[in-house]
């Protein structure tokens, strides 16, 4: 696992302390799968709104999305790469990272190694996360794992290769 904690923390110095507390604490649930720590970081009333239909919200919601990820990639780390916080909200940019060697996404393990940048949004209350939203390049993934090739490798350099009247 790597140390994501020593670069977080210089990049959270302008962060509000309750924020910041708050981020360390969700990717300590998320990287180590801490139920002391979902307990402190994650509202009883968390809801993802990523979530799969059926997948539960508090703290034991957000532990067995962070199972899942952490079954289906071996090595997984998710290494910060920035941050912004305003109010009672914070997002975080990361890079994905790990080997393929569980199911995911109903496709077995190919044992191939994976990077992808997220997006995550979270809001705070009391002292906890409540809500989050995220985004992840999961077609990279797909096509990482050999699942998915799209036609054109950038959707930025679609305008390069389409033919316009």
């Amino acid at each position: 696992m790597a140390d994501w904690q020593t670069p977080i923390q210089k990049m959270m110095a302008d962060v509000p302390a309750e924020l910041r507390d708050v981020a360390m604490g969700v990717g300590m649930v998320f990287s180590s799968l801490d139920e002391d720590a979902a307990k402190k970081y994650i509202h009883p009333d968390f809801v993802d709104h990523e979530a799969s239909e059926g997948i539960g919200g508090g703290p034991e919601g957000y532990l067995a999305t962070a199972r899942y990820m952490n079954n289906a990639f071996s090595d997984a780390t998710w290494m910060p790469l920035t941050i912004f916080a305003s109010g009672d909200k914070y997002a975080m940019a990361m890079e994905f990272s790990g080997v393929h060697t569980g199911e995911f996404m109903g496709v077995l393990a190919t044992g191939k190694p994976v990077s992808i940048r997220h997006l995550h949004f979270f809001r705070v209350k009391d002292g906890m996360a409540i809500e989050h939203w995220g985004a992840r390049d999961e077609l990279t993934l797909l096509d990482q794992i050999g699942v998915f090739k799209p036609a054109i490798a950038n959707p930025a350099d679609a305008g390069a290769v389409a033919e316009y009247p």
